[in-house]
């Protein structure tokens, strides 16, 4: 059976909390409860009524196996004539992939939502997103809930210490809910475990699987961009890439998704929050798993304290980022940005662009560039002088030394 089947959704209380479920038929026999959990408070606005949600989190999934989907529950005819009339054919041709079939029925049930909603994680997009809808001429489109998921960013593939990591990052943005006093809407899911798939490949989908899991409460839902307009293309890394497609596909006449920040680049996004005194205690962008805080020093910490310095804002975030540790390690860090904007290679090309963003914003507010920072950005890395050597020195002969050495594993660097 080249196949899924979706079954019809159905509600169950788990432990006082309640799931949106449907059974999955793969493989021909194999079965899987694929399910959306909330609170007891938003148990009235899960959908059974049809399996938009369900097929929405999955899409991906189906695409890369190139597997036709089966819908015994009814499916949205906006989002069904959506699906098969624009997104998988594009997705399909772009990503190589055949055009796979949809089985179903098609409703136009109507719920009337009222909310207006988007994630918070407390990340430079997330909080361009929310700081954005608060004050809109028109009311309609002010947001009244945030909401944080456990679809993807936590752990690729779910399981334990996922679910772990997504309630410790829960507490932290539910601090600040808590002080803003703002309602939050969360959702826990295990398509992650039957997905398997990398979140950037497949973000948009999962999160916005969830939303319509939801669209009894969301008339207005923003997902908030994580790529510019200008670099808008179909690639089978990144979702972002080309989401201004996908909000419009995956939106149905209950539910409306709209691109948040697609209009702006990264630097003009921490220029706006920045000025948003909000931002100076709850600022988070780490990718570390160790804790729900800033490490100050992986990529996308750095990255960030280095696009506040550019615009003199840095001092702001002495609670959230180890500005010592900035300073101390400055040249180092302008060093990298310097690398990464001169020579990475394509699959990079959005940090590329950030940091070549970054180092003008440094360079139009007068600052000078430190000659060391120069040098140092020409000395090989540690994964550099790897990529070296792969490239001159025969793959066997590497792969028995680390045999040898009792250190070759088969997901190794070699490979």
């Amino acid at each position: 059976m080249n196949k899924v089947i979706i079954e019809k959704p159905r509600i169950e209380q788990v432990e006082g909390k309640y799931r949106l479920i449907a059974t999955l038929i793969y493989e021909e026999k194999k079965t899987y409860d694929l399910w959306f959990e909330v609170e007891k408070e938003y148990k009235d606005y899960l959908c059974a009524e049809n399996s938009d949600a369900f097929l929405v989190a999955i899409l991906s999934y189906l695409i890369k196996h190139e597997l036709d989907v089966e819908v015994k529950g009814a499916i949205s005819s906006q989002l069904y004539y959506q699906l098969t009339t624009y997104l998988i054919p594009l997705l399909s041709n772009n990503l190589h992939k055949r055009n796979i079939q949809i089985k179903t029925e098609v409703n136009n049930v109507e719920f009337h939502p009222k909310a207006v909603g988007t994630g918070i994680s407390c990340g430079v997009d997330s909080f361009y997103t929310f700081l954005k809808h608060r004050n809109q001429l028109d009311n309609q489109y002010n947001i009244t809930h945030l909401t944080f998921f456990n679809a993807g960013s936590h752990g690729d593939n779910g399981g334990k210490e996922a679910r772990e990591l997504f309630h410790k990052r829960l507490e932290y943005v539910s601090g600040f809910c808590k002080e803003q006093n703002l309602k939050l809407v969360t959702v826990d899911s295990n398509m992650n475990e039957f997905i398997k798939m990398s979140h950037f490949a497949t973000h948009s989908f999962r999160t916005l699987g969830c939303v319509l899991a939801l669209q009894k409460l969301f008339k207005i839902y923003y997902f908030s961009s994580g790529a510019n307009f200008n670099d808008t293309a179909i690639t089978a890394e990144s979702t972002a890439d080309y989401d201004i497609l996908n909000v419009q596909c995956l939106s149905n006449q209950n539910t409306t998704v709209y691109s948040s920040g697609i209009e702006a680049t990264r630097m003009e996004k921490v220029e706006f929050i920045a000025h948003h005194n909000e931002t100076y205690n709850w600022l988070n962008v780490c990718v570390r798993h160790e804790k729900a805080t800033n490490c100050s020093n992986c990529e996308k910490c750095i990255r960030t304290m280095l696009a506040l310095d550019a615009i003199n804002e840095l001092d702001h975030y002495a609670n959230v980022f180890d500005l010592k540790h900035y300073q101390k390690n400055k040249v180092k860090f302008l060093a990298g940005a310097l690398k990464w904007a001169r020579d990475h290679d394509k699959k990079n090309f959005e940090k590329k662009e950030e940091y070549g963003e970054i180092l003008s914003y440094y360079k139009k507010d007068g600052k000078t560039v430190p000659a060391m920072a120069y040098i140092l950005s020409f000395i090989p890395t540690k994964q550099s002088f790897k990529n070296l050597i792969k490239k001159i020195v025969p793959k066997s002969w590497l792969k028995q030394y680390q045999i040898n050495k009792g250190t070759y594993k088969n997901n190794g660097w070699l490979d």
